[in-house]
């Protein structure tokens, strides 16, 4: 299965030890550089990352009837 993000691309400037080091666990873990960097800042930044709530959500059980079984004469109160 292939997922598609959107990504963009950055440019990040690092000590050379960093490098080699993020190289080598590259190389044992199989995962891109760039993986693990993405890894590592959102595991750094989790509790700062929100997303706003859809406001449709708010309305989910808020109105307490019974299921229709013919959604036309409900519509076009029939």
């Amino acid at each position: 299965m292939v997922y598609i993000h959107i990504v963009r691309r950055i440019q990040l400037y690092m000590d050379d030890d960093l490098d080699h080091a993020l190289t080598a666990e590259a190389a044992r873990s199989g995962r891109s550089r760039s993986e693990l960097v993405r890894m590592a800042v959102r595991q750094s930044l989790e509790h700062k990352l929100t997303v706003d709530p859809d406001p449709i959500d708010a309305l989910i059980g808020s109105v307490d009837i019974d299921p229709i079984d013919d959604i036309d004469a409900a519509i076009y109160l029939q």
